[in-house]
């Protein structure tokens, strides 16, 4: 007797299969995305590759979830059951912990902190604009009690310094200033402004890469000494070329091997150099003597090797008390969070925020902490 038709089992037709193969490569993609935050790029750098390609995979992986639950959704377990093997990892991208979308006024109890990275003031459409005034205006609206800034541009001669205005309109007590790059009249590199006294700082040589290294200050706050490290690790260094070639499409970068070749050097360099800086940190951190505060440009996600290892003992102001999916550089791909606060866990993370304004082709992000 032949079986109902209900009861027969419906195959997949050539199409669906290919689909399913492909869905099966996307899942393993996503597997190995996750991989990428507990392996050393140093040891094998191409899992790194697949953790900055997290979101991506990611996407492709709902859409597949949405394919079978048209077609057959049975197979959409395939792609769902990997999603929620990393949700923890999804949990570092997106959040929604505080709906709060405003910037609370300030209380005696907390100390405002903020990072942005503002590439040498050149707003991101190379446009002539106000970026300066515009960042003064940032600083007089969020209040903060700290800054660090990264790709920090300023006179260090004469009466247009930047630096002297910013601490006059900011009402900041002190700063530190360590341009990677100066002539007699001007310089760029990392600052670190404070309303409270800088009583010591320093660069740390170890490992360091140009513009891309890390300073600190420690900062006198009353009776209390809170030390701030501002970060900017290893960039991917792409030229406009690059840029153009990755967003071509895979068939179009298959056939250009060279280039390929030469954004993989890039790629591997980028890896494990931020890998021996976050090495770097990690044990610099290890002889503080006080509570620390870690922020900056970390030129990773939350899938990456150096991002985790940082973490891993700190408090992340994103994961505490962010919202939404926290996007802070737009330059190639607005998809990517790879600028950072995090904190001592003898530190409390009351509030955290991005400023969704389009100046430099990161967002200024801030938080409030309190120890």
């Amino acid at each position: 007797m032949a079986n109902p038709s209900f009861l027969r089992k419906k195959k997949l037709g050539y199409f669906s299969k290919t689909v399913f193969m492909a869905n099966i490569l996307a899942v393993l993609a996503l597997l190995l995305s996750y991989c990428a935050s507990f392996i050393d790029p140093r040891d094998f750098w191409i899992i790194a590759f697949f953790g900055l390609a997290y979101a991506p995979i990611l996407l492709i992986n709902g859409g597949f979830i949405i394919y079978w639950l048209l077609r057959k959704k049975r197979n959409a377990l395939l792609s769902l059951s990997a999603i929620l093997i990393g949700w923890s990892f999804l949990n570092n991208h997106i959040n929604f912990k505080n709906k709060n979308d405003k910037i609370l006024v300030k209380t005696d109890t907390t100390i405002r902190v903020m990072s942005f990275n503002v590439h040498l003031f050149q707003q991101y459409d190379n446009k002539k604009n106000k970026f300066r005034d515009e960042t003064v205006e940032f600083i007089r609206t969020i209040n903060p009690d700290v800054v660090c800034f990264q790709e920090f541009y300023s006179r260090i001669r004469g009466s247009k310094q930047f630096t002297k205005a910013l601490q006059e309109e900011g009402e900041f007590e002190d700063f530190y200033f360590e341009p990677f790059e100066k002539n007699d009249y001007e310089g760029y590199g990392q600052a670190i402004f404070s309303k409270y006294p800088i009583i010591h700082y320093g660069t740390i040589e170890e490992n360091s890469f140009g513009v891309n290294r890390i300073i600190f200050a420690d900062v006198k706050r009353e009776t209390d000494t809170l030390r701030i490290y501002n970060v900017h690790l290893r960039s991917f260094a792409l030229q406009e070329e690059d840029k153009d070639f990755i967003q071509k499409s895979p068939s179009e970068q298959v056939k250009d091997e060279e280039q390929t070749k030469k954004l993989g050097r890039k790629l591997k360099r980028a890896f494990t150099s931020r890998s021996n800086q976050a090495r770097t940190l990690v044990k610099h951190i290890s002889k503080c003597p006080y509570p620390y505060v870690v922020m900056g440009d970390f030129n990773d996600t939350p899938m990456s090797y150096s991002v985790n290892l940082l973490s891993k003992n700190m408090n992340n102001a994103f994961a505490e008390k962010g919202f939404g999916w926290g996007v802070t550089y737009f330059g190639i791909l607005p998809i990517f969070q790879i600028d950072y606060i995090m904190s001592d866990k003898r530190i409390k993370i009351d509030d955290y925020g991005i400023l969704k304004e389009r100046l430099s082709d990161h967002y200024p992000i801030w938080a409030d902490l309190i120890y």
